[in-house]
């Protein structure tokens, strides 16, 4: 019985012995989805951050706005 994953990783192993760029364009491909995943988890988390902020001053200034508006005087 065959081992599965196991088998076909270790034919590609023995694939990839004789062609090292093969290899390397691989192992290349692989870091490169690694760091375009890091890359833009934290890109995301940036633009959480920034849009926590943008909301909080909008607050903000909507809080001030509504304390300068004129009240009716009352006779």
């Amino acid at each position: 019985m065959t081992n599965g994953p196991v088998q076909i990783a270790g034919s590609f192993i023995d694939a990839m012995k004789s062609q090292p760029l093969a290899l390397a364009l691989a192992v290349m491909n692989i870091g490169l989805l690694g760091f375009l995943y890091y890359s833009g988890v934290v890109a995301h988390s940036e633009r959480q951050e920034e849009m926590k902020m943008l909301y909080e001053n909008r607050k903000y200034v909507a809080d001030i706005l509504a304390r300068c508006t004129l009240q009716p005087e009352q006779h």
